[in-house]
């Protein structure tokens, strides 16, 4: 809570113009409770103060001892395995004795690290983690200057033991009145800074965001960080706010009494939950000042200049990497269009619009039907609720459906169930608070009649068990927060370990603060200027020049892949198995079950095995391309009727990561035993690059797109003016000469994707 304190004075920086004024004389006859609000927004009735203070995390020891006692081998439950075992015999996959045993191992481990089991490796790393954490000790100071439109804060980490003491500072500034923001990272990572500016603050500039500071209400603004401040004094309960004795630190300090908050987690977050609901569009509009349609206006413009750039660096690029098949792609495209001009542009154009449009009504009409189809199956969040209490089996549609919601339908403990219970009945209070948010101010007074109002549905909406946390706050003569301690016990319900928070923070200095060194912020270099010569140099340009933008680089697979021991057994398994039946849907189906048991061990003891194979055999289906599998007749009729058995009919009923990490993983055996032993072939064949290159061409081509005997020759001489394209590029002397002999009709025969897949093969082969 006390650093929500800090971050709201340091936003407020350059908003607040309150810092003028100063503190009312306290009230002899006032409440503990309008006492305690007084004493915390003291902090934004001073044009400055300093603040300081400590915080450590702690696991509970005896607990960690406890866990240290896990079985040191992995081991797979004894139901899962049985299933396991029988689901691989009717499938046919003959492992031998070590391999299941390996696989068997590494399904365990998956399971520990997901936290789905206590594997003795899970605990090993948490034990670790957690002694680690009891032995770190945190501490911070800095100042706040309003009227500079600046703040400083300073962290320092120290771990010590006997024989070891390790202690990193992170020194930070915001000055919000040049936007900038200035930090000193070496402590932290000494490889991202050149030698140079080890002493020195590096700054990162954010002025380009200027406007959105300027249209801030600064005095509704500090209206509502008061009002947020003061909610959980006032909405506490007269037995929970006290007078309490000084601590020798608060005599210290000057002060002469001392409040104490008694609350929960859950209490406080729903409270900043809903405070913040029924004030949304006030600060959003009234507040910030953000216009929804400029807002559009500007991101679209910021996206399009940042398209403009990448796309300015593309064609630089495509001039000096022979590495990149996309960049010499581009590069042959822009040749080839340049060689043979644009003859038949207007009709090309003219097909492809009706082409587009036609394709348009195609899938307006499809998108018609899955609607109908998604609010005939869709279900509501009580729904899911109902599910997890009723007798008869359910589907894994939805089951699976049921996960947006945040709701395991086959976790039948009264802990699953009461979570899924309260969320469900705080989405329903989240709707009723909605209806008080009408762009209007609620106060922290306000807000309490409607608390109270809403007494009962809140209580519902909490949990039974709930997570205590005491807040104390010491005042000076004058009314203001000199001392604040917080002290939170936390334990996850999902989670064994008991977590122990206390933190403190002192003001101090009020309208006196300690200055910022300017002559510091003076010498500070740019974040790239400083890490320029480091081992991230290009990584910390990257970051530098994508400044409030969002380029999220996705993974293929998902974070399945991430785990190396389970997928290197899952691809002996897959190879096993498609060595013995050259089907990919049994391949797909023996991996399936694998990383089922992995991930969703719940699963596979709710579902029988024959259940499970036809699960399988549907996402086998919805998951691989026609061109690898593509059941027709009868065999399509029975899946499409195992679909609506099983409620595994729209995407949302899918669970998309598992679906995919497994047929990447059968794609990977399918193709590495085809491919790799043709690959091998040719290039044992052919010695000459240009020569290896058509061929490889030819064949990709064939395979993908099918070729007449009439064209053969036709793709025969497009793919050996692309080997030559290929040596061109690598010598770094393409051009328009090296397509000379490009003629019309070969342009058909152009396949830019294959080519640079196999551009990309040639050059991996040659390194």
């Amino acid at each position: 809570m006390h650093l929500k304190y800090l971050s709201l004075c340091l936003f407020s920086l350059g908003l607040t113009a309150c810092a003028q004024h100063g503190v009312r004389p306290q009230v002899a006859s006032a409440s503990l409770e309008q006492k305690a609000i007084q004493s915390v927004n003291a902090m934004y009735e001073y044009p400055s103060y300093d603040y300081r203070g400590n915080f450590k995390i702690t696991v509970d020891p005896s607990q960690i001892k406890q866990n240290v006692k896990a079985e040191n081998t992995a081991k797979l439950d004894a139901e899962l395995q049985k299933k396991v075992d029988q689901y691989l015999r009717e499938q046919k996959v003959a492992l031998s004795k070590a391999q299941k045993q390996t696989l068997y191992a590494a399904i365990a481990n998956e399971q520990g690290d997901l936290g789905l089991t206590s594997s003795a490796r899970s605990e090993k790393i948490n034990t670790v983690l957690f002694n680690l954490l009891n032995d770190l000790q945190f501490s911070y100071d800095g100042s706040i200057h309003y009227r500079q439109k600046m703040g400083s804060f300073n962290l320092t980490a120290r771990y010590e033991k006997p024989t070891l003491l390790v202690q990193a500072k992170l020194p930070m500034v915001l000055d919000l009145e040049n936007y900038k923001f200035y930090i000193n990272y070496f402590g932290l990572m000494p490889y991202l800074v050149n030698k140079d500016n080890q002493n020195n603050l590096a700054y990162v500039d954010f002025s380009k965001y200027k406007a959105f500071f300027k249209n801030v209400d600064k005095k509704k603004f500090i209206e509502y960080l008061k009002a947020s401040s003061a909610v959980s004094y006032r909405l506490a309960e007269p037995q929970n706010l006290q007078r309490v004795s000084l601590t020798e630190a608060d005599r210290k300090a000057g002060a002469v009494e001392r409040i104490r908050l008694k609350t929960t987690v859950e209490q406080l977050l729903l409270e900043v939950d809903l405070f913040g609901q029924v004030n949304e569009k006030y600060l959003q509009k009234s507040v910030l000042g953000l216009d929804e349609e400029k807002l559009a206006e500007t991101l679209a413009a910021e996206i399009a200049a940042s398209d403009a750039k990448k796309g300015t660096a593309g064609k630089e690029e495509q001039k000096i990497s022979s590495d990149d098949a996309a960049a010499v792609s581009q590069q042959l495209y822009s040749l080839v269009n340049a060689h043979l001009g644009n003859t038949s542009t207007s009709e090309d154009e003219e097909a492809e619009s009706a082409s587009s449009e036609e394709a348009s009504d195609v899938a307006v009409a499809e998108t018609e039907q899955t609607s109908e189809n998604e609010e005939v199956v869709a279900l509501t969040e009580d729904q899911c609720i109902e599910l997890k209490s009723l007798k008869n089996p359910v589907a894994l549609g939805d089951i699976n459906y049921c996960q947006i919601y945040g709701i395991d339908v086959l976790d039948q403990s009264d802990t699953s169930i009461q979570k899924a219970q309260i969320k469900s009945r705080q989405d329903a209070l989240k709707q009723t608070f909605e209806a008080y948010n009408q762009n209007q101010f609620i106060n922290d007074e306000a807000f309490k009649v409607l608390w109270l109002k809403h007494k009962d549905e809140i209580e519902q909406a909490l949990p039974k068990q709930r997570n205590p946390i005491t807040i104390d706050v010491a005042l000076d003569d004058k009314g203001r927060a000199v001392n604040m301690d917080y002290d939170v016990d936390y334990t996850p319900a999902e989670f064994k370990h008991r977590f122990n928070i206390k933190a403190d923070m002192q003001i101090l200095n009020y309208g006196k603060a300690t200055s910022i060194d300017q002559q510091q912020l003076k010498q500070a270099k740019s974040v790239a200027e400083a890490s320029k010569g480091s081992m991230l140099e290009n990584f910390i340009k990257g970051f530098s020049e994508k400044l409030g933008q969002s380029d999220v680089s996705e993974h293929p697979v998902g974070t399945h892949s991430d785990v190396q021991d389970l997928d290197a057994n899952l691809a002996v398994l897959a190879d096993k198995t498609y060595d013995a039946t050259h089907a990919y849907d049994k391949t797909y189906k023996a991996v399936f079950i694998a990383k089922l048991t992995a991930e969703k061990p719940s699963y596979i003891k709710y579902y029988s095995v024959q259940q499970l194979q036809e699960i399988a055999e549907v996402y086998a289906y919805w998951f691989s391309d026609e061109d690898t599998y593509n059941p027709q007749g009868k065999a399509l009729e029975r899946i499409t009727a195992l679909q609506k058995k099983h409620h595994l009919e729209q995407d949302d009923q899918f669970d998309h990561e598992l679906g995919r990490a497994v047929d990447h993983i059968v794609l990977t055996t399918i193709q590495g035993k085809t491919g790799r032993e043709a690959w091998q072939k040719l290039q044992k064949q052919y010695k000459q690059p240009a020569q290896l290159f058509s061929k490889q061409y030819q064949l990709e081509f064939e395979k993908q797109n099918g070729v007449s005997a009439e064209e053969k020759h036709l793709l025969s001489e497009t793919a050996d003016i692309l080997g030559n394209v290929y040596v061109a590029a690598r010598k770094k002397q393409l051009s328009e000469k090296t397509i000379q002999n490009l003629k019309p009709e070969h342009n058909e025969f152009i396949d830019y994707e294959i080519f640079r897949e196999v551009y990309k093969q040639m050059v991996t082969a040659k390194k």
